[in-house]
């Protein structure tokens, strides 16, 4: 539905023009703007360590699991009725905060995320403050983000601002070459950008033993 509505507004502008009720409008590319900045560089480095730690200490939880299961697989045939079932409680515990530990440090609503948006969010809105300054000093009336799914088939590179603003903004481009070889990408979101750093590795889901 989207798509739909960004083609038709864009339909609209581009009729509007043609009628003489003339829009100045330009795009940018918030997506490779992003990965132009520092701080956004160094955002990755700091999730990535993080990542890691916690995969790391997922793994922990998950071999402690594996330990009890394994004592408790050796020593069945020694423990009565009420110690296995102890045992096997203590197990099922131990799975149990497993599941909920991940949700807080992986899921939607956890640490990871969380740790994402305070790092990235203030970049987004220096990169949307940039781009409503420059819209205003240089009179324009619509600004598309052609990493936001605007469905741009065809995009002429003389109306991308992008480096325009990002020079305004006092930022060294890393990567100058990168930019032309993009592609309009409609589907990737501004908001989870993908640029020439690989961005770390999300964490792989990990999976407690289920003893039978």
């Amino acid at each position: 539905m989207l798509k739909y509505l960004a083609l038709a507004f864009l339909w609209i502008t581009l009729n509007l023009t043609a009628m003489g009720q003339a829009q100045r409008f330009v795009y940018v590319d918030t997506e490779y703007m992003l990965g132009q900045m520092t701080e956004y560089q160094s955002a990755q480095s700091e999730l990535k360590v993080q990542v890691e730690r916690l995969n790391a200490e997922a793994e922990e939880k998950k071999q402690e699991i594996e330990r009890l299961y394994r004592g408790y697989k050796a020593e069945s045939p020694l423990l009565t009725e009420s110690m296995r079932k102890d045992r096997m409680e203590e197990i099922k515990s131990k799975e149990a905060q497993l599941l909920a530990w991940q949700n807080q440090q992986f899921g939607p609503e956890g640490s990871l995320q969380k740790k994402q948006q305070e790092l990235i969010r203030p970049l987004q809105d220096k990169i949307f403050a940039a781009v409503q300054k420059y819209a205003r000093d240089k009179s324009y009336d619509l600004i598309f983000d052609r990493a936001a799914g605007n469905q741009l088939l065809f995009v002429n590179p003389k109306f991308d601002k992008s480096n325009e603003i990002l020079t305004a903004m006092g930022v060294v481009k890393k990567s100058p070459q990168a930019k032309a070889q993009r592609k309009p990408n409609a589907n990737n979101p501004a908001a989870k950008p993908n640029t020439n750093e690989k961005a770390p590795a999300p964490p792989k889901e990990i999976s407690p033993s289920n003893p039978k």
